[in-house]
């Protein structure tokens, strides 16, 4: 698979996203990538805490997951989808 190369304006946005959603992770936080209102029935049924969430454009929200995931060792949550328009953490 390729990856995805954005140009500066992009890095930026992801950049002030990522800068966002530091502030509420936490040492045993999760982060994902849903729609908010799937994510809400969800998290309902399996009876989860309560997510924050961060919009993102669609093409951004797995550079931000990945950035996460790999840069930081924060766990996958098993509700992340590719491609959706916003980041949670839980």
């Amino acid at each position: 698979m390729t990856p995805v190369k954005f140009n500066e304006k992009e890095i930026r946005e992801i950049n002030e996203i990522i800068a966002e959603i530091s502030k509420v992770i936490k040492p045993k936080s999760e982060i994902g990538a849903r729609s908010k209102a799937t994510l809400t029935a969800l998290l309902a049924s399996a009876k989860a805490k309560k997510p924050s969430y961060f919009k993102c454009k669609r093409e951004y929200s797995d550079a931000i997951v990945n950035h996460f995931t790999k840069e930081k060792g924060v766990v996958k949550s098993k509700f992340s989808m590719s491609t959706q328009d916003t980041v949670f953490v839980i």
